[in-house]
């Protein structure tokens, strides 16, 4: 097997080294790159794409300083926020799952988003680890991560345990997806879809937070039309020196099995590789615009993903240059091997070069 993989690193270099002088080769030979794998169209662009290193997709393709956490504690850490219910005003019930229900909500003339725990669930160890996980992003400040405001304090969470966030918007990616009549999915709106959510991802990895319940139901379409990434209940802190979730915290994951890593359905602690095979399932949604393993039974289709690599079926369409490249870089993102898999970093960089290029 180490054979192998070095005589698969060692063609994917030699291919890398046959480089276009300019990116513009590269959209025009789309089609050369089919029966590539994507990771050589990576290392084909990637030196282009680190001179333009601070890109970002907000602002048709730079900007002009690096994301920033926000600093308000004297060591340098956030400081938690405590909620003080009186002075928040719930209105309409937004969505409900397993743990809590979110609601529409009000603070200082301001609108926000409430996610009110439920005080009787089926697993409440569960419930208080997914709540613990959602601090995970207490520092986080970043334009395609929704931002954490405000929660109830440990000490209070028996009394009925509240999270307060930004309000952006109850349009997901997922409902997007569904609208056939009156929504769009272009080329140009996934590549940029796409590249915000690797943006995201790479400023979580950045930080050590993997989400690991990625999927266009926990990715959110704001009003001016750009996505925030949500929901971090099942999000883990990786260990420093291990970069790999501490086996102690493995018990509570949850997360949507179609969406799941190989590794993480054999039971395997979480990388940051295991958000990645989670984006190309979310890429193939994009195009398909279908539900993966819709109507297939769960337990038949965890044992086929695992055994047998078995993925979403492609789609039965004439793929043009692009769809082709697209096709590659979703495929490759859900190899089977997390080794083959492009970090979030790279999937930035080459997305950022990409979307220039449509």
């Amino acid at each position: 097997m180490v054979t192998k993989s070095v005589q698969h690193t060692n063609k994917k270099q030699s291919f890398a080294k046959r480089s276009f002088s300019k990116v513009q080769h590269i959209v025009e030979k789309y089609r050369t790159i089919r029966a590539k794998k994507i990771t050589s169209f990576l290392k084909r662009v990637m030196p282009i794409a680190k001179q333009d290193k601070h890109v970002d997709p907000k602002d048709n393709g730079q900007f002009k300083k690096p994301f920033a956490v926000k600093k308000s504690h004297k060591n340098g850490s956030k400081k938690l926020v405590t909620v003080k219910k009186e002075n928040v005003t719930l209105g309409k019930l937004l969505g409900s799952g397993g743990f809590g229900s979110v609601y529409l909500g009000s603070h200082k003339k301001e609108t926000l988003a409430v996610k009110v725990m439920h005080k009787v669930t089926k697993n409440p160890a569960a419930q208080l680890e997914s709540f613990k996980a959602e601090l995970n992003i207490l520092e986080f400040d970043h334009p395609y991560i929704v931002k954490f405001l405000m929660a109830t304090p440990m000490e209070l969470y028996d009394e009925g345990a509240w999270i307060v966030m930004e309000y952006a918007g109850d349009r997901t990616l997922q409902s997007v997806i569904g609208d056939r009549t009156s929504e769009t999915l272009s080329p140009v709106h996934r590549i940029k879809f796409a590249l915000q959510l690797a943006s995201a991802l790479n400023y979580s990895h950045q930080h050590e937070v993997v989400h690991l319940d990625l999927k266009p139901a926990n990715i959110l379409i704001t009003s001016d039309g750009n996505i925030k990434l949500g929901d971090f209940g099942c999000s883990q802190k990786l260990e420093v020196d291990t970069k790999i979730v501490s086996p102690t915290q493995r018990s509570f994951l949850t997360g949507t099995f179609a969406y799941r890593a190989p590794e993480l359905l054999k039971g395997e602690s979480p990388s940051k590789k295991a958000d990645i095979y989670s984006f190309g399932i979310t890429l193939w949604q994009m195009l398909t615009r279908e539900n993966p393993f819709a109507n297939e039974n769960q337990h038949c289709v965890i044992f086929s993903v695992v055994a047998y690599g078995k993925r979403p079926a492609h789609p039965d369409i004439d793929f043009d240059p692009f769809e082709e490249c697209y096709r590659d870089l979703y495929t490759q993102c859900w190899s089977a091997s997390s080794v083959e898999r492009p970090s979030s970093a790279e999937l930035e960089d080459v997305l950022s070069v990409w979307k220039k290029h449509l």
